[in-house]
């Protein structure tokens, strides 16, 4: 989860830090209980409190205000596991507290950071009660008292559903956040559209459909006229602006279950699911219309035009490379008899400009 961007780790920190603050707060009752059946001095009961009402306000401040927000997390979560182990052997190995308050620390540590952090954890919560237990003479009390078992009841109880739900809520939030990366990762930033990648995925899904069920696909490919002049008579924005704008006229004109892309440069690509025929040449001719008829502001030089190249899917072809290609051989078609028109693969015969 180290790879999330900053702001979510700081969301998760932000949960983290509310289950923290929970857990403490529920486990400070029986620590306290303890403490007053051993007669424990006051600098134990001041330090319960720091422990309990203090740390998780440290702990959430150390880790929002760190470069690597769950890194610092992960280390504030050992550090409650070893302060655990020292509130296990101050309160000489009750037993009901003691498991109790060990098994809750060992529970979160597996839902925020798998096997790895809890086994970091539970060596430091072993390191932390061997050492508090030395300096106290390995003083041993496990008879746990009524009022004890009593006390530890709301962590018991409490404590586990609210890890379970606040795990649920993070696994939720890492999925849509996974979801929204992988969308960017398939779309191109300037245009909004499919990218290379998202549309060959698309056209070899298409293809496959086809070799599967016969349903019939068709591959066109689009290029800006004289992109490069365009660029130069008005400048890269303009040239952007044109890309912007020819995506626009592409996503309204097309169907949702067709996939429209970015090829790269001044090339698009669609992928026309469940179409041949006829219709294809006349959805042709209405994008070319409708980019023709686009008007900038501003500026002198070309305006933008579309040559497009079509190619249905059809049985003698073996991949769908080579579907994509017979499209842009069609383009290349256009270009040379002209620019600003539409044309077909053979197989479909040749579209009117």
């Amino acid at each position: 989860m180290d790879t999330l961007p900053e702001p979510t780790q700081r969301r998760i920190v932000g949960s983290v830090a509310r289950m923290r603050a929970t857990g403490l707060a529920l486990g400070l009752p029986p620590v306290l209980v303890v403490l007053h059946e051993l007669e424990a001095p006051v600098v134990m009961w001041l330090l319960a409190f720091a422990n309990g009402l203090l740390w998780p306000w440290v702990a959430r401040r150390l880790a929002q205000r760190h470069p690597k927000p769950m890194l610092a997390e992960r280390r504030c979560l050992v550090v409650d596991s070893a302060m655990g182990g020292v509130w296990v052997a101050l309160m000489q190995f009750n037993l009901v507290p003691s498991v109790v308050l060990g098994s809750m620390l060992l529970m979160d540590k597996f839902a925020f950071g798998g096997k790895r952090l809890a086994m970091q954890s539970l060596l430091a919560f072993v390191a932390a009660a061997a050492a508090i237990a030395a300096l106290n003479g390995f003083a041993f009390s496990p008879a746990s008292s009524t009022v004890a078992t009593l006390a530890v009841l709301p962590l018991l109880v409490v404590y586990p559903s609210a890890i379970a739900y606040s795990a649920f809520k993070l696994s939720q939030r890492v999925r849509r956040q996974s979801a929204k990366l992988e969308q960017l990762s398939r779309t191109d930033p300037l245009t909004g559209l499919a990218n290379r990648r998202a549309l060959l995925d698309a056209a070899d899904h298409e293809f496959r459909r086809f070799l599967r069920s016969g349903h019939r696909a068709t591959f066109m490919m689009i290029d800006i006229d004289r992109f490069k002049q365009l660029n130069d008579a008005r400048g890269h924005a303009a040239g952007d602006e044109a890309l912007r704008a020819i995506a626009a006229v592409l996503k309204s004109s097309l169907r949702d279950t067709d996939t429209c892309g970015r090829m790269g440069g001044d090339e698009f690509g669609v992928v026309l699911a469940d179409a041949s025929g006829g219709g294809v040449g006349e959805l042709a001719e209405r994008l070319r219309h409708a980019v023709d008829r686009l008007s900038h502001s501003g500026g002198e030089g070309p305006h933008p035009t579309i040559s497009l190249g079509y190619a249905q899917v059809h049985a003698g072809m073996t991949s769908s490379a080579q579907w994509i290609a017979a499209a842009d051989a069609a383009l290349f078609a256009a270009k040379g008899a002209g620019r600003n028109r539409s044309m077909s693969a053979p197989s479909l015969g040749a579209s009117s400009p």
